[in-house]
């Protein structure tokens, strides 16, 4: 199993690289991340290519036995590109320039910085392509971050693009309703960019996302194809940022990978980016789990370390690497923290290190040869996210803020949850959630319908089916096209002034009771059965909750926003009525995880707790690491117990 750091020996002297290669191998690092913001030493001048460095560096980690994974860098271009192509400057949506001395200070559709790009990233790739050396690629770093542009060169491609996907503007007028406002366009040309104003018209909006999105999932795309050219057998990947950046589809930016990268900062971030990041395919690499947070947040306790890897572990991650080795000296990442401290002595961070590579060593192969297992997904597009935000007065933030909640709500519950596109093939689950599910397109609706109609379980929470696909509000009430097979109409929705409680009506759920909060969705049934309404005040006896049979499956509609206990009470009836099994319910404050292949199960449980606890397990199971046979597991504060069973 992978067990690496983000390494820049450009930072550090040469003198410092044997050592920091040998205490790489005593913690049992067996790789580094290298090369995303070294572009200023790899071309100093341009056109004149020095690698003997970098070849310097990976001669003295391999010597230890480390391998590397190389990073193309051309997203962080140096002064000199700067200063003699000012063109290729990032312009934001208020219109000043981008200057030189940050990172991601670039227009990515700008021709000149697509030959300066192509040129460096090609060149990195073929001094490395059969490199001994090398273990992997990795697409430059956070594509997409601060690479929206809203320059002259940006605005004719979009128009172009505008072109290409609505062939005539009489299609564009009709689909994004341009007439409102005064808006109807006699031309393409006419188009303008969603810059300069508060308020920008929300089809556009949408669909320069859609297009900003496309363009940073091109970029990755082109290197993708030159990297397995080059050597077909290795890797590729890439770190997606926090799930609360939505400047690009991590679904179709992942279409550029082998395996889907991610960060990992549970600081700004939850076990859903995990799950959401890990994808389809089932499995990521964390490219950047954090080793210390930042200086303004707060500070890691002894012990997270490891407890964060194994987390990531727990929900899939092949590989960790932790970010970065040691703490920068200088830049806008001083603050940052490291597996090093700026003086470079080993210290508490550096010793959990060494016993989280020492331990992988150990039941690496283990852990490669399972997966998390999942029966419920939940799902959450990017076109919803974006139709969000494009909207006066909405925020992306509302429907990923939903999918935490109900993700959380699972966890709490120790269930395995797969998060993905909503147009992503969903017969393998029992029970999927679509939390907000603003935006809905033809294939989401269809897709939906067939899960369900198949025997599958579907939740549908508020906000839900309200715009088409160019963020155009549908003519019939809402969920929109799913309402056949939600089986109710909403028109209007109100505010809640204060939790109100929502009582049980059938013999499934009558003995639970939840709270309602923010508002209430007015729901009128056309064919659903209310299974819990409203028990006090002016909405009391209206339908809270509704069920809908269609097909072999059945739809869940929630009218109102859940929250804590109710939600996880919810959760717990939602799982019942979908047959989702629970396994090792009770889990006494320990947070359970659990991989597993056709006749092995791995279970980790992590406590994250200051005191000591303990679970029975029910079924005899193994510990990996000292052999003992047990049928309940202590696990001390800030520590991991991990479990096997054949079965």
């Amino acid at each position: 199993m992978y067990c690496g750091v983000a390494y820049y020996p450009e930072q550090w002297p040469r003198e410092r690289w044997a050592l920091d290669a040998r205490q790489m191998r005593e913690a049992g690092i067996n790789g580094v991340r290298v090369g995303e913001a070294a572009w200023s030493r790899l071309e100093p001048l341009e056109g004149d290519f020095d690698f003997s460095w970098l070849d310097e560096a990976l001669d003295a980690l391999a010597g230890q036995g480390i391998g590397a994974i190389v990073c193309t860098p051309s997203r962080t271009p140096p002064p000199w590109a700067f200063s003699k192509y000012p063109e290729i400057r990032n312009v934001n949506r208020d219109g000043r320039v981008a200057n030189s001395g940050t990172r991601y200070a670039v227009c990515l559709n700008n021709p000149t910085f697509g030959e300066l790009s192509r040129r460096i990233d090609r060149a990195v790739i073929e001094h490395f392509a059969k490199d001994a050396r090398v273990m992997g690629w990795h697409i430059d770093h956070e594509i997409g971050a601060g690479n929206t542009c809203y320059c002259e060169t940006c605005r004719r491609r979009f128009i172009s693009h505008l072109r290409q996907k609505y062939g005539s503007i009489e299609d564009l007028n009709a689909r994004w309703g341009a007439h409102f406002w005064s808006i109807a366009f006699n031309d393409f040309e006419d188009v303008p960019l969603p810059a300069g104003s508060e308020m920008p018209f929300p089809a556009l909006a949408l669909e320069y996302a859609r297009f900003t999105s496309q363009t940073n999932a091109e970029f990755a795309h082109w290197r993708y194809e030159l990297m397995k050219t080059s050597n077909p057998l290795r890797w590729v990947t890439t770190n997606f940022q926090r799930t609360d950046q939505a400047h690009t589809d991590v679904f179709e930016l992942g279409l550029a990978t082998d395996v889907f990268g991610a960060n990992h900062c549970l600081f700004a971030d939850d076990e859903f980016a995990l799950d959401y990041h890990r994808g389809p395919r089932g499995e990521l690499i964390v490219n950047e789990e954090c080793g210390a947070n930042p200086g303004h947040a707060l500070e890691l306790r002894p012990g997270w370390l490891r407890l964060w890897a194994y987390l990531a572990i727990g929900h899939g991650a092949c590989g960790i690497n932790f970010r970065r080795w040691r703490a920068c000296r200088w830049g806008q990442e001083q603050t940052h923290g490291a597996i090093l401290p700026h003086s470079g002595r080993a210290g508490q961070r550096y010793y959990e290190l060494t016993q989280v590579g020492h331990e992988l060593r150990q039941v690496g192969p283990l852990i490669d040869s399972t997966r998390p297992r999942s029966d419920v997904a939940i799902v959450l597009g990017y076109d919803t996210r974006w139709a969000m935000m494009a909207t006066m007065g909405t925020s992306q933030a509302e429907a990923l803020s939903e999918a935490r909640r109900y993700h959380a709500a699972l966890a709490r519950l120790n269930v395995s949850t797969d998060g993905l596109d909503p147009r992503e093939r969903l017969s393998r689950y029992r029970l999927v959630i679509a939390p907000a599910l603003y935006c809905v397109d033809s294939d989401t609706a269809e897709n939906l319908r067939r899960f369900v109609a198949e025997g599958g379980v579907l939740c549908v929470t508020p906000r839900s089916g309200i715009v088409d696909e160019y963020g155009k509000a549908f003519a019939e009430p809402a969920p929109g096209p799913l309402g056949a097979v939600a089986g109710v109409q909403i028109d209007e929705r109100y505010a809640l002034k204060g939790p109100v409680r929502i009582a049980g009506q059938t013999s499934s759920i009558r003995e639970r009771t939840f709270v309602a909060s923010v508002w209430a969705d007015e729901m009128e049934l056309v064919g659903a059965e209310c299974v819990a309404s409203y028990a006090e005040g002016v909405f009391r006896g209206r339908p809270a909750i509704t069920t809908h049979r269609y097909g072999r499956g059945y739809v869940v509609v929630v009218g109102t926003v859940l929250q804590d206990e109710s939600l996880v009470e919810f959760v717990s009836w939602l799982l019942a009525e979908a047959g989702v099994a629970r396994r090792l319910a009770d889990c006494n404050g320990l947070r359970l995880l659990e991989r597993g292949s056709y006749n092995l199960r791995v279970l980790f449980a992590l406590n994250f707790t200051e005191e000591p606890r303990s679970i029975g397990l029910g079924d005899v199971w193994r510990d990996v690491f000292t052999g003992e046979r047990c049928d309940s597991v202590a696990v001390p504060p800030a520590d991991v117990r991990i479990l096997s069973r054949r079965q």
